[in-house]
């Protein structure tokens, strides 16, 4: 998701604290080792530090401030003190919501409020150093400065567990904040004081992720002395409040050294049901739940083994790795019990999930998951398709806790479901995915971030009309997905479905313009919109989306024949592909914050162009591909808090590392064709979940070697600049012989890519 703010001049990413951690030895080094969760939260990358397993329910992560663009995931490499620890956050995304339930360690006279970042006294907050803060895959801990109390956290599937290390005190305290919350509206609060170690109540909020309760049961490991509840700041005598703003205090004598653990349940559905996740993980101790938490990640991240490349590399592609295992999130009870569209309902045959940002994560980020762990996409899939088939309602944009926000454009949620249908995940009614599909296809959606669909407009006339917003962007991604669509039409028999989508799928051309030989606005009575320079991005921005106008110029990745045709052939394809990565843009106007990481007018930032890099594959010049992966991977990532050039999106920018390092990448999602890029290790073995092992073996590859001269696969040589799903997946050798100097003749015949 993009946040739609805008700034002057061209953006300049945020060296915010580079520090680096010290790191173990490389001879010692597993997988899990090379991964630091502090990578992204700088900058504007917007993750978070904080404990989890992957797609939890929980991301139990500290919170430095709730408000402004920096602070989407809650926490910012820039913050010098911390308010608390909540259970819900979202990973690297461009808007934000969720913060439930937080939680602090105090000691001294309590204060009924968090109080400011700028003046911490004023509350309960806490100074803390990096130099006393340490995160790693399920692990976070930090010393909190003010109160000598060391917090350390790790996670179930439901369940939050936390260990606080006290000094010796009169006055200590556990803070339960059920009104904390990032970018949302508190509706209502509750705490009810069970037993002296059980605290439950609920948090009513709305924002991105719609009206919506999250209660929680927390169980202390020891009895409290005493228990303050505060409604708007002032001390009540009972043990059960509701309003606005109420907290709790649980107080304690301790000594020095005292530990006292916590454990906390969510849910979205009822008390009841946190009571029920809390049984279900809470007979574990910490330190059973942080192993517990290892050995999840110790399974994801053994996937990949890595040999070569430097110390860097290895950490941005195991973090990578690690961040794309961190979205969706579970979204349902252990009794079965989900929130979805307003309705509670109970899952059959499929596990729930929310928090799908899938105009981000279709193009890369679901194609790897699928590949390594075919469970997870067939539960995300049933979900989508639940959404149409049990909720009677339609396939989201962007759900979040079960509400469609229809942030975002097109229908997103298809590629991402075919993908799973075709890689045969797992157990997906394709009849009602196809129906969910044609519904979403002929239901126009308001964009809470970009206007009217325009979809009734891009039935009728063959396009969205410059009239409507993000007019091109929405024709360019609905001729996709309507590609898509067509594609499970045929394979399911429907040919009149089929042909109807694969006419949809045309669409495109009605927006090129020939004679100034792209995509441009039409009026809806057929006019073209006025003459505009190009250098004059303010007038031309509504009709475009976050990736700007020179990412979405080549989004035709279901029809590159027909388009490169259009583009003028071959020669001209070239020659535009070589304009956009070296012409300076030069431009004149605010700019969208997401158009970042700049090579000419190619903007790394923003998913809608990652693909274009490996486009020079279809004109017969791979090598210009080669050249250009590598010198992204080297330019918009790094192992520093700031390690990416914009917004991680739940996946999608680490993803592209991944495939890209592993030297292919997915083009057009639901094609069985992986292109061929440049590979960046000199060797990485992925251990597919159907039990084969595809290993790439990058022979001579260096920082000056980045030139394909040969690939086989299995021994047998590989002329064109692809290899096919199916050969993924029956796993061997891809091997490549690695050069300084460009091979022109090695995939120089683009026909079958573009068949």
């Amino acid at each position: 998701m993009k946040n739609i703010k805008y700034i002057v001049g061209l953006l300049s990413v945020l060296f915010i604290g580079c520090q680096e951690k010290p790191t173990q030895k490389t001879t010692e080094k597993e997988a899990i080792d090379y991964v630091d969760p502090f990578i992204g939260t700088g900058g504007i990358v917007h993750t978070f530090p904080g404990a989890t397993t992957p797609f939890s329910m929980i991301q139990l992560s500290p919170d430095g401030d709730n408000t402004g663009w920096n602070w989407c995931s809650g926490y910012h490499y820039s913050d010098t003190n911390l308010k608390g620890f909540s259970h819900t956050h979202l990973s690297g995304t461009g808007w934000s919501g969720l913060g439930d339930i937080a939680i602090m360690p105090t000691t001294g006279e309590i204060k009924p409020q968090a109080g400011s970042k700028e003046n911490p006294d004023e509350g309960w907050r806490s100074r803390f150093s990096h130099e006393d803060e340490t995160a790693t895959p399920g692990y976070y801990q930090v010393k909190l400065t003010d109160y000598n109390v060391n917090a350390e956290l790790t996670t179930g599937k439901r369940v939050g567990f936390h260990k606080y290390t006290f000094p010796e005190s009169m006055e200590s305290h556990i803070v339960f904040d059920p009104t904390n919350k990032i970018f949302e509206q508190v509706l209502n609060t509750s705490i009810t004081v069970v037993s002296p170690t059980e605290i439950e109540g609920f948090c009513q909020s709305n924002g991105w992720g719609g009206n919506r309760h999250v209660y929680f049961v927390a169980k202390l490991s020891r009895p409290f002395d005493s228990f303050n509840i505060y409604k708007d700041q002032e001390r009540t005598k009972t043990s059960s409040e509701e309003g606005k703003n109420v907290v709790g205090f649980a107080n304690f004598k301790t000594v020095e050294g005292e530990q006292i653990e916590l454990k906390v349940a969510i849910s979205a559905v009822s008390v009841e049901g946190a009571r029920k996740n809390l049984a279900s993980e809470g007979q574990q101790s910490f330190d059973q739940a942080i192993a517990n938490a290892k050995n999840e990640w110790t399974e994801v991240l053994d996937k990949f083994e890595v040999k070569g490349g430097t110390e860097e590399q290895k950490k941005i592609f195991y973090t990578g790795v690690y961040h794309n295992f961190i979205a969706p999130n579970l979204s349902m009870d252990v009794d079965g019990q989900y929130v979805a569209l307003g309705k509670t309902m109970k899952a059959e045959g499929f596990t729930n999930y929310s928090s799908f940002s899938v105009w981000d994560t279709f193009r890369a980020t679901k194609p790897l998951i699928s590949f390594l762990a075919p469970n997870y996409s067939t539960d995300f899939a049933n979900s989508l398709i639940s959404r149409y088939s049990d909720a009677k309602d339609h396939l989201p944009l962007w759900e979040l806790c079960g509400v469609d926000n229809t942030c975002m454009i097109g229908y997103p949620s298809v590629p991402v479901i075919y993908d799973a249908i075709i890689k045969k995940t797992g157990n997906i009614d394709e009849k009602m995915a196809l129906a969910a599909m044609d519904d979403i296809a002929h239901t126009n959606k308001v964009s809470s971030s970009d206007g009217d669909g325009g979809l009734d407009e891009y039935i009728k006339l063959g396009y969205v009309p410059a009239e409507i917003p993000k007019n091109v962007s929405k024709t360019l991604e609905y001729a996709y997905e309507d590609w898509v669509i067509a594609q499970l039409a045929k394979k399911q028999g429907d040919e009149k479905k089929y042909k109807e989508y694969m006419k949809r799928s045309e669409n495109y051309k009605n927006l090129f313009n020939p004679e100034r030989n792209m995509f441009w606005p039409k009026k809806a009575n057929g006019e073209w919109f006025g003459d505009i320079e190009m250098d004059q991005w303010e007038p031309l921005q509504k009709h475009w989306i976050s990736g700007n106008l020179w990412a979405y110029e080549y989004f035709v990745p279901h029809a590159m024949k027909d388009f490169i045709e259009l583009k003028g052939g071959q020669e001209a394809f070239q020659k535009d592909l070589d304009k956009l990565f070296t012409e300076e843009l030069n431009m004149k106007g605010e700019e969208h914050v997401d158009i970042s990481g700049f090579v000419g007018g190619y903007a790394h930032g923003d998913e809608p162009g990652h693909a274009n890099p490996y486009l020079y594959n279809y004109v017969g010049q791979p090598w210009k591909s080669q050249a250009m992966i590598r010198r992204l991977m080297d330019e918009m990532y790094s192992d520093k808090p700031d390690g990416m050039i914009n917004n991680e999106d739940c996946g999608q920018m680490s993803a592209w590392y991944i495939f890209s390092a592993m030297g292919f990448y997915p083009v057009c999602p639901g094609d069985e064709r992986y292109v061929i890029g440049s590979p960046l290790f000199d060797e990485v073995s992925m251990k597919l979940a159907n039990g084969n092992t595809l290993k790439v073996v990058a022979e001579n590859q260096s920082e000056k070697n980045v030139y394909v001269q040969s690939v086989t696969l299995n021994g047998k040589e590989i002329k064109d600049a692809f290899i096919t799903q199916s050969q993924i997946e029956d796993g061997g050798t891809l091997h490549f012989v690695m050069g300084d100097q460009p091979n022109t003749e090695w995939g120089a015949n683009p026909s079958k890519l573009l068949n």
